[in-house]
């Protein structure tokens, strides 16, 4: 009896743990603080579905050769959800100058619990 209830509690402890999942960014090209010659897209990857309603993806420029600059600077890209729904596409106009950059997110998932986060990487 005893060792069915210590069953039950592992049990109801590990379904309340997947009920608690956020989404979580597993990958990104490019990567965290990488240098990369060019680009125009940057290509998110989570570890479960996103709510689209939910998401928001930002890009700033933090710092350009030769100029200084007093804040980030927003730039403009599009974003698309992947037919998977757990990649995200982040598309520039046109490849990004030199400089560097931070990528801003937000998201939800099943849980409809926003999650944020950020990361740089640098355009040469």
């Amino acid at each position: 009896m005893r060792l069915d209830r210590y069953a039950l509690a592992l049990a109801a402890l590990a379904v309340a743990g997947v009920a608690q999942a956020h989404p979580t960014l597993v990958s990104s090209r490019p990567a965290a603080n990488a240098s990369v010659s060019s680009t125009g897209q940057i290509d998110l990857v989570f570890n479960e579905k996103l709510r689209p309603a939910s998401t928001r993806i930002q890009l700033f420029m933090t710092t350009m050769p030769g100029m200084a600059m007093n804040a980030p600077m927003a730039m403009p890209v599009s974003v698309m959800m992947g037919k998977d729904g757990k990649s995200v596409m982040v598309m520039s106009r046109s490849a990004l100058p030199r400089g560097g950059y931070e990528l801003r997110w937000m998201a939800a998932g099943d849980d409809r619990e926003v999650v944020s986060g950020k990361f740089s990487f640098q355009v040469r």
